[in-house]
């Protein structure tokens, strides 16, 4: 009996990793939609990352983030939102969002190498996080309690 559960258990998680991998492949080179994002007094045009595979891949593998660029992901919950820095390639400030207020930040999150990646927590319920270039949230004076805004349209 133990034998079938222990094969029912890796099969589940073997098929739950071929549907996020499905997913994300699924998406790869697809452009996110894109919009102008206030925060604080500084608009940026971010991706918009959300569904599971725009969120689960975030900025792995991409080689810059343009100054006036950042992606913000957008969660269908309220919950303590968890990241890593696999597969980056350059330094961000992660800044923390429940509603339309910045709860929290992570400034100047480094690429790790891994395997022990440090998970960087949400410091209260978040459903949305932005990441930035490191270094902006200072340069642009972005603080705990700012407004977020964002555009209804996309941008061109």
């Amino acid at each position: 009996m133990k034998k079938i559960l222990s094969a029912i258990g890796i099969f589940l998680v073997a098929a739950l990793v071929a549907i996020i991998t499905f997913l994300i492949s699924g998406e790869k080179g697809k452009q996110l939609p894109t919009k102008a994002l206030l925060i604080g007094d500084k608009t940026f045009n971010v991706e918009i990352a959300d569904t599971i595979a725009s969120r689960t891949r975030g900025l792995s593998g991409r080689g810059f983030l343009g100054e006036g660029d950042g992606m913000f992901f957008i969660f269908p919950y309220s919950a303590i939102q968890h990241f890593w820095m696999k597969g980056m390639k350059f330094p961000i400030d992660i800044i923390w969002i429940s509603g339309d207020k910045v709860i929290g930040m992570v400034m100047g999150a480094e690429p790790e190498a891994g395997p022990d990646y440090e998970i960087y927590s949400s410091p209260e319920i978040a459903d949305k996080v932005l990441e930035i270039n490191a270094g902006l949230t200072q340069k642009f004076g972005i603080k705990t309690g700012d407004s977020i805004g964002i555009s209804l349209g996309q941008l061109e």
